[in-house]
């Protein structure tokens, strides 16, 4: 029983090999069907296997993004729809050195988001970060459109702190309607993360969801106990914040607040 159920897994696992060898295959052979690149993406779920298809990775952007720019253009989960998470930075140094697209703008936009998206270790995350921001900024106008203000927004959050503030109502100005939200939000996510919270605050009522989100919560606790540690250790303004005693304690009777007070 052991034994055929061990013949059976190695079957199975010389199958996947045959079908991605197979989807090499036809991706070189068939130069203008992109189903074959759209395969690739999801056959490729693990960094080993990334790093060993590295260059027929390239192809497979290359033939996805002339066939469908849109979709590097547009789509938010960049990551997910093509596994750019299994993707380690081999992956990305060969799209850095062969990825040449006809319009000039639309391969920094690929690059762009892919560094933004791919798998990073946190050393390397200002990297990763700063490449992005780099190919994000050559993008021309006729690309600046769907996820390009989002994505612009998160990477100089980490690259160019101070490019964000400088530049944040610059990126909101010229954002499409459906797509205000979500920059509002890299916005936000990026002055907290650098802890800009009169950047933060400038633009937090602008982020107008009626259910706020998890993360929109997460950042307006994180903002509330940064300024709180602030105003409690640091002195503002030259002056020492001196923090009031508490009133002293007693059993019988019940501190109320000011306006619970009886009259």
């Amino acid at each position: 029983m052991c034994m055929q159920s061990a013949t059976n897994l190695v079957h199975v696992a010389s199958s996947e090999r045959d079908v991605l060898h197979d989807v090499v295959r036809q991706l070189h052979a068939s130069p203008d069907d992109a189903y074959w690149a759209r395969r690739l993406f999801d056959l490729v779920r693990d960094p080993v296997t990334a790093t060993r298809l590295r260059h027929h990775l390239v192809l497979a952007v290359e033939r996805f993004a002339v066939r469908d720019p849109a979709f590097f253009a547009h789509e938010r989960y960049l990551s997910e729809q093509l596994a750019v998470w299994a993707w380690p930075r081999e992956v990305l140094d060969a799209l850095e050195a062969k990825l040449s697209l006809p319009d000039p703008s639309l391969t920094h936009l690929v690059l762009g988001r892919l560094w933004l998206e791919a798998r990073r270790p946190p050393e390397a995350m200002t990297d990763f970060y700063a490449k992005a921001a780099r190919h994000l900024a050559a993008v021309g106008d006729h690309f600046r459109i769907g996820a390009w203000h989002e994505a612009i927004c998160e990477a100089l959050s980490v690259a160019d702190a101070k490019a964000l503030v400088e530049r944040a109502d610059d990126f909101l100005a010229s954002v499409a309607e459906e797509s205000h939200e979500r920059v509002v939000l890299a916005i936000l996510r990026g002055a907290a993360r650098i802890a800009d919270w009169p950047l933060y605050d400038r633009h937090r009522l602008a982020y107008g969801g009626i259910n706020p989100s998890s993360e929109i919560s997460r950042l307006d606790a994180a903002r509330a106990e940064d300024v709180l540690s602030h105003s409690t250790h640091r002195p503002i303004s030259g002056c020492a914040i001196t923090m009031p005693a508490p009133p002293p304690c007693d059993d019988k009777a019940t501190v109320r607040p000011a306006s619970k007070q009886p009259a």
